[in-house]
């Protein structure tokens, strides 16, 4: 495609990069710099919940979101908007049961906690499928911009990698979590502007929202909003979109160390509730009107899809495209719309790499040199980051010589691989009867699941068609020379019937779900054997469980639980010395006789 970009164009996309830029050279100058770990990686636990929350969502909302949701809601219908509701309901879930765990025990890396209620060996595997997943979705994460800016300006793909690769890595790597934040806020009013912009244009010039609607209606999406069938196989029913959608973003946000740093940065343990509450409200926001902008569009184009014109070569350039094809004589609205699609890559980007320097300086500088030097620390840190964004940038460029579908198979890397790792905390902060053995046998066994329905997916991919109806009919003559047979044919794609095995038919949004609760299930199993054959001799923290397991947990009758020890492990023994006032009651569990005996098992 030939360069459409005005000077215009490319003042803004250059302004909104530099304002990126401006933020992280703040940061790491005039704002005092980022002179420890605790700064760089937790900003001192000092931020204020509403930027957290705004990025919280802005770094789940990336140019997949953009990109992969309208182009699912043009193709297949709405209704993906269901998943508003999933994402209220994660952010209950994560809000009152896993936040309050992760934040009291006043860690830097979430995977701490595995060591600390299971073994060492649980934590690196969980820092190993961490590692491994985001550079697999990253590349994802990477190529979606670049192929928008493909699409509408015609630059080279491995340069408009490098643009988005490089631009993120330095605000990223020199102005530590505080600059990824704000960058998060800033590109978000990017981002929702654009969203408004294409959605208020494209009703305008379809004639308003009647004349949406009733397109919509003859193009039968509308069927699609509530899709109430039982059946695992269809892709966006009711059903996938939230309980699927609800085991989606948990191993996304909830225990990823990306996503749950940004609620460890907040002040206090109620600011980091309302981060998380209103990043995933907001978070529900975002792909709602991401939804909205694909039916939309679907209307301008109804009658003339531009995929069976041949103008686009798949279904995810489809919002790069409507930017060119409605706003290209306008200098400066393609470049506000370019720049919306970049700001959904770089928020992501970003979160990676602060994420995964602060996973492996935990886990292996730490672990490595433990006398190392602040100072020092901070350097390697710093050079890990810019590693990791040239290590993202290649493996987009990897992504783009494979290519997919955006949305399903990064659904699919996410559920396989992430989770597990939610099973395996949830079988920690939920079952006090959990024990190492049962989460690394359950983590074993969900990843296993996990990649044989993911490679099962790729080796296997569903036929081509399967979606709504799509027509030519209303095509200008000059537009294509595609026949009126070939019209029939691409509206009959709609009748395709999908061969393979049931499992691989199953909707990508499921994964999640179905790795999830077999970990579990192993983890609870293998936890009971082992532990009756070891017996129930084990104290644990209750820091280490979520509260309100802690307060339901006591009621039930002695010969169901083990002792829970309400105070850590150091504090025990320093009042096991200073008082020796602690006895064992007649139930076997530990009278502690302070202020926890209100809530003692």
């Amino acid at each position: 495609m030939d360069n459409v970009l005005s000077w215009v164009d490319y003042i803004v996309v250059l302004g909104v990069l530099l304002i990126s830029v401006s933020i992280g050279v703040y940061y790491a100058t005039c704002a005092g710099g980022q002179n420890t770990s605790k700064e760089y990686f937790l900003a001192d636990r000092s931020m204020h919940w509403f930027p957290v929350g705004v990025s919280i969502s802005m770094s789940t909302i990336s140019a997949i979101t953009f990109l992969g949701t309208s182009s699912l809601a043009y193709y297949r219908g709405p209704g993906y908007w269901v998943t508003i509701f999933s994402r209220v309901i994660g952010g209950l879930i994560t809000a009152t049961m896993i936040t309050p765990v992760f934040y009291n025990l006043g860690i830097t890396s979430i995977y701490e906690y595995l060591e600390r209620r299971f073994n060492p060996v649980t934590r690196y595997i969980a820092v190993s499928i961490h590692i491994v997943s985001t550079f697999l979705v990253l590349g994802l994460v990477t190529y979606a911009p670049a192929l928008a800016l493909n699409a509408v300006t015609g630059l080279n793909l491995v340069g408009s990698i490098l643009t988005v690769g490089i631009v993120c890595t330095f605000y990223s790597t020199v102005g530590g979590i505080r600059a990824v934040v704000w960058t998060d806020l800033f590109q978000s009013l990017i981002m929702v502007l654009g969203i408004v912009v294409i959605i208020a244009t494209a009703i305008v010039k379809v004639g308003g929202v009647g004349a949406v609607w009733s397109r919509a209606v003859e193009g039968e999406r509308t069927s699609a909003i509530f899709d109430f069938r039982l059946d695992p196989t269809v892709a966006l029913s009711f059903w996938a979109n939230l309980l699927g959608g609800i085991f989606f973003i948990l191993p996304y946000v909830a225990t990823n160390q990306n996503q749950a740093q940004r609620y460890l940065t907040c002040s206090s343990l109620e600011g980091a509730k309302y981060s998380v509450l209103w990043g995933f409200s907001l978070m529900g926001l975002f792909e709602v009107s991401v939804v909205v902008m694909g039916f939309v569009v679907f209307s301008f184009y109804y009658g003339c899809d531009p995929l069976s014109a041949g103008k686009i070569s798949s279904p995810d350039q489809i919002v790069p495209y409507f930017v060119v094809d409605v706003f290209g004589g306008f200098p400066g609205i393609t470049g506000l719309l370019v720049s919306a699609i970049f700001s959904a890559a770089l928020s992501t980007f970003s979160t990676a790499i602060n994420g995964l320097s602060t996973v492996t300086g935990e886990a292996f500088v730490r672990r490595v040199w433990p006398t190392l030097p602040e100072d020092k620390f901070m350097v390697i840190m710093k050079f890990l980051s810019a590693i990791y964004g040239s290590l993202f940038m290649l493996m987009a460029w990897v992504v783009s010589v494979a290519g997919s579908s955006l949305i399903p198979i990064g659904s699919r890397i996410i559920g396989a691989l992430l989770g597990p790792v939610l099973a395996i905390v949830l079988l920690g902060m939920l079952v006090p009867r959990g024990n190492a053995v049962g989460a690394i046998t359950g983590v074993i066994a969900g990843i296993a699941i996990g990649l044989w329905l993911l490679v099962g997916s790729l080796v296997f991919p569903a036929p081509r068609g399967g979606g709504l109806p799509l027509s030519l009919e209303l095509c200008p003559s000059n537009m294509t020379d595609i026949s009126e047979t070939d019209i029939m044919s691409t509206i009959s794609e709609a009748q395709v019937v999908d061969t393979r095995a049931w499992i691989y038919r199953v909707s990508f949004l499921y994964v999640g779900f179905i790795t999830t609760v077999i970990t579990f299930l192993i983890g609870i199993v293998t936890s009971l054997i082992t532990r009756r054959i070891a017996g129930c001799d084990e104290s644990i923290e209750c820091e280490l469980l979520s509260p309100p397991l802690v307060s339901m947990y006591r009621k039930l009758p002695a010969n169901w639980r083990c002792k829970l020890v309400f105070e850590s492990k150091n504090e025990l023994d320093m009042r096991r010395q200073e008082e020796n006032k602690v006895e064992e009651d007649e139930n076997g569990t530990y009278n502690l006789g302070h202020e926890c005996d209100d809530t003692r098992v």
